[in-house]
């Protein structure tokens, strides 16, 4: 697996690539970014995308997503209550963080928890994490977690927007992430990288 990322200014959010090296074939995680800049990273790294992958419902990680989708005919993946909640403009809030509404779009496959997604040399494990909102999900392939905005450098995702919840963030991330190996690195859906071992250490928005 490749992967690469590219932060979006306005909203500091990270837009994640992931391909096969063999056969180009990739995903995208959180298209938050100018359709513009995801279009260049595709081009540059000469990926055909297959998937696009939602950690959650916000407006900032689903900004290109129809433009996105349209271009690449790329399957919409997201965990439980994505389906719904990316097309709910009271849930996804472009309204209000985009000036413009995000509706009449919906999942093209709905993932289990613990359950992967295949693509040639990718496979990619979709985590349940609710907290931050009620679909949360984080997607691990190989050594890499996509932890959306559950867990970040140091901090939490907020929880005070539609469908959140502290306490269930919390455990979201004491019984699904801390319960990972130490080494694994975290790529969180703003800000920079980090690994489990030093936010069960360093990180006091939840602590063991």
């Amino acid at each position: 697996m490749i992967y690469t990322s590219i932060f979006h200014n306005e909203t500091s959010e990270n837009t994640y690539l992931l391909y096969d090296e063999n056969t180009k074939n990739g995903v995208i995680i959180d298209p938050g970014c100018k359709i513009e800049k995801i279009l260049e990273m595709i081009s540059e790294n000469g990926v055909d995308i297959k998937y696009i992958l939602l950690t959650h419902c916000h407006y900032d990680h689903i900004a290109s997503l129809i433009e996105l989708r349209e271009i690449t005919h790329a399957k919409v993946v997201t965990g439980d209550n994505g389906s719904s909640n990316i097309g709910d403009i009271e849930k996804n809030l472009s309204p209000y963080g985009l000036g413009y509404e995000i509706k009449d779009i919906s999942s093209d496959i709905i993932l289990s928890d613990g359950e992967k997604l295949t693509l040639d040399g990718l496979n990619i494990k979709c985590i349940y994490t609710p907290g931050h909102t009620n679909c949360g999900v984080c997607y691990l392939c190989e050594n890499e977690l996509f932890s959306g905005d559950t867990l970040f450098l140091r901090t939490v995702g907020r929880w005070d927007l539609p469908t959140g919840d502290y306490e269930t963030l919390k455990k979201s991330i004491k019984e699904k992430l801390y319960t990972l190996h130490d080494e694994l690195n975290v790529h969180p859906g703003h800000g920079d990288k980090t690994t489990i071992g030093y936010e069960k250490k360093f990180n006091f928005s939840v602590k063991l």
